[in-house]
C-alpha cells in the first residue's frame, strides 16, 4: 500500500537564513578547487584564545565531561557576573545567568519565555534575519520599525509605533529585539539613546532584548557599547562567544534575565537543552581571564584595519558614505548599491561568487520581506585575516565593471 507523505508543520514554513545558502554554495566551489574570498559569513578568522584552547586539552585528557546543571556550571556564571561589574559597573547575581548552546539557544528560550502565539513584537527595518524567522514560527506579529539615518531604532521609533497602532485599534507592541552594535550594519545607540529605550520599554509594558553578541568589537570614535543591564531590571540581555572572543563552533551563548523570568527560562533550558556544551563552559571561564584579553583585543584592531581595507575598496568602485553608514562596531559594512543599478542582490551576489569567487550576503536576507530594500542591498564582512580581506576587494573591485556585473547593475559594455 503507497503512503502518503506527511506534511510538514506550518510553523516550519520560514525563510532560509540566506548567507547559510552561500555558505554552501563557497563551499561547494571551494571543494571542486576554485579560489574562494570569502566576505559572506560573521566568523572571525582567528581561532579561540590560547588560555581556552590549553584549559580544553586539559580537560579533555582528565574529566569526561558529563551534564552540567542546565543554567551552567558555577564557575562561569561567576565569571560573567563579574565581566558586568567590570565592564558596565552593574552587580549581576550570577544566578541571573543562564547558559545556552550559542546565542541561538538563547533566542529560542528568550521567545519562548516572553511572547506568546499573537504577540506583537518589533524589530529594526534592517536586522539579523533569525529575529524575524523565529518570531514567525513561534507565531507572533511582526512589527517592523523604521531605523534612523545612522541604522539605529531609537525611543522616538517605537513611541511613534506605539501610537500608530494605538490609532488603529491595534494590539500594543509586546516585545521588541535589536542589537548594539548591529548586524548587519555596525551601528550602535549611544549609552543616552539605549537608556531612553529602556526606560520607554519598562513604562510601557515591553520587554526588550538586547543582543549584545558583538560587544567588545568596537573601533575608534564609536560610542561606548553600553549594556541593557545598566538601565533596566526588565531587559533580556543576550551574548555569546562566537564573536569577541573568536569562539563560534564551541557553541555557548548566554542570557541574563529578569527575575520574574529565571524560573521559566530554566526550566524552558531543561527540556530544549538540558546543558550546554561542558568543554566550552570550561574553556570560557579562561576566555574571560586577564590572560585572554591582549589576543582578544589585537583582533580587533586587525577588524578595524580590514574595516578600512573595505571602505577603500569600495571607494575605488565608487561606492562612498552616500550608499552606508560606516561601521562603528561588529564586522560588516552594510552597503545601499541602488544608485549602482543593482536591483537583485540575490542575483548580484550569486553571480559575484559564481564568476569571481567571492562571497558576499545579499541584502533580503536583512529586511522586511517584500519591501524591496533587500534587493539594492549587499552585506560585506571582513572578520578575517587582513591579506585575505584585501585580496577580496580587488578582486570584486576587478569583476565591478565585468559584463555580467554591468548587466546586473542595469547598464552596457
Amino acid at each position: 500500500m503507497e503512503v502518503a507523505p506527511l506534511a510538514p508543520s506550518r510553523r516550519s514554513a520560514i525563510r532560509s537564513f540566506k548567507v547559510m545558502d552561500v555558505v554552501a554554495k563557497a563551499d561547494q566551489l571551494a571543494r571542486a578547487g576554485r579560489t574562494i574570498y570569502h566576505l559572506e559569513v560573521g566568523q572571525p578568522q582567528s581561532s579561540a584564545p590560547t588560555a581556552a584552547l590549553s584549559t580544553a586539552q586539559q580537560q579533555m585528557l582528565s574529566d569526561r565531561c558529563g551534564y552540567t546543571a542546565a543554567r551552567g556550571e558555577p564557575p562561569l556564571r561567576a565569571a560573567l557576573a563579574a565581566m558586568y561589574q567590570a565592564t558596565y559597573g552593574v552587580a549581576v547575581s550570577a544566578d541571573r545567568v543562564h547558559l545556552t548552546p550559542g546565542s541561538s539557544g538563547a533566542f529560542t528560550i528568550a521567545f519562548t519565555a516572553a511572547f506568546d502565539v499573537g504577540d506583537a513584537v518589533a524589530v529594526p527595518a534592517s536586522c539579523y534575519p533569525c529575529y524575524r524567522n523565529l518570531l514567525q514560527c513561534y507565531g507572533c506579529t511582526l512589527v517592523t520599525l523604521p531605523v534612523d539615518a545612522n541604522f539605529n531604532v531609537t525611543a522616538k521609533e517605537l513611541a511613534a509605533a506605539q501610537s500608530a497602532r494605538a490609532a488603529a485599534g491595534e494590539q500594543p507592541i509586546k516585545g521588541l529585539i535589536l542589537s548594539s552594535p548591529a548586524n548587519p550594519t555596525g551601528a550602535m545607540l549611544a549609552p543616552e539613546e539605549l537608556r531612553a529605550l529602556c526606560e520607554l520599554c519598562d513604562a510601557t509594558g515591553v520587554q526588550f532584548i538586547s543582543d549584545e553578541i558583538y560587544h567588545g568589537i568596537v573601533f575608534t570614535g564609536a560610542p561606548r557599547a553600553a549594556c541593557a543591564l545598566e538601565f533596566s531590571r526588565n531587559a533580556i540581555v543576550i551574548n555569546s562567544f562566537s564573536k569577541y572572543y573568536s569562539m563560534t563552533g564551541w557553541r555557548l551563548g548566554w542570557l541574563v534575565v529578569p527575575d520574574h523570568l529565571d524560573k521559566c527560562v530554566d526550566a524552558l533550558n531543561q527540556n530544549m537543552n538540558v546543558s550546554a556544551p561542558t568543554l566550552s563552559q570550561r574553556a570560557a571561564v579562561a576566555a574571560l581571564s586577564d590572560a585572554a584579553k591582549p589576543e582578544l583585543e589585537a583582533h580587533v584592531k586587525r577588524y578595524e584595519t580590514n574595516r578600512q581595507v573595505v571602505i577603500d575598496g569600495l571607494a575605488a568602485m565608487g561606492v562612498t558614505e552616500a550608499d552606508y553608514a560606516p561601521p562603528q562596531g561588529a564586522f560588516y559594512l552594510y552597503a545601499d548599491l541602488r544608485a549602482h543599478g543593482v536591483r537583485d542582490s540575490l542575483a548580484f551576489c550569486d553571480a559575484l561568487l559564481s564568476e569571481a569567487g567571492v562571497a558576499m550576503t545579499p541584502g533580503v536576507d536583512f529586511e522586511e520581506p517584500g519591501s524591496g530594500v533587500g534587493e539594492c542591498r549587499v552585506r560585506l564582512g571582513f572578520p578575517g585575516a587582513t591579506e585575505d580581506v584585501r585580496a577580496a576587494m580587488r578582486v570584486l573591485n576587478d569583476w565591478w565593471t565585468s559584463p555580467t556585473a554591468l548587466r546586473l547593475r542595469g547598464q552596457t559594455c
